[in-house]
């Protein structure tokens, strides 16, 4: 048996967890944001709108996009977007470490 755990960041607003972690994890890897909520079967104003809401409530920027038509535009992380990146899936995977050793020493039935 496993203990499922969801982390997730509240401001003002909700506005991080694994859903935005995996949009800005595709944007990552193909430097678009179409391209990545089309990967994971979003709209692309959906996409903007996670984007925004993180950007608004963190206050800085998470992405940079540079213009440049279809085939030499690109949008990519900042550096404090791939930290804030990184120190999420950090949180996440110590989270769920600890639910599990605390569920295996307690639910002895």
């Amino acid at each position: 048996m496993r203990i499922v755990t969801r982390v997730r960041i509240i401001g003002d607003k909700f506005f991080f967890s694994m859903g935005p972690m995996e949009l800005f994890k595709q944007i990552d890897r193909h430097s678009s944001i179409k391209k990545a909520a089309e990967q994971m079967g979003m709209s692309y104003t959906k996409a903007l709108r996670i984007i925004r809401v993180a950007e608004d409530e963190l206050g800085f920027a998470l992405v940079i996009s540079e213009k440049g038509g279809n085939s030499r535009g690109q949008t990519r992380l900042t550096a404090k977007g791939a930290q804030v990146l990184k120190t999420f899936e950090e949180i996440q995977c110590d989270v769920s470490d600890f639910a599990q050793k605390l569920f295996e020493e307690r639910f002895t039935f």
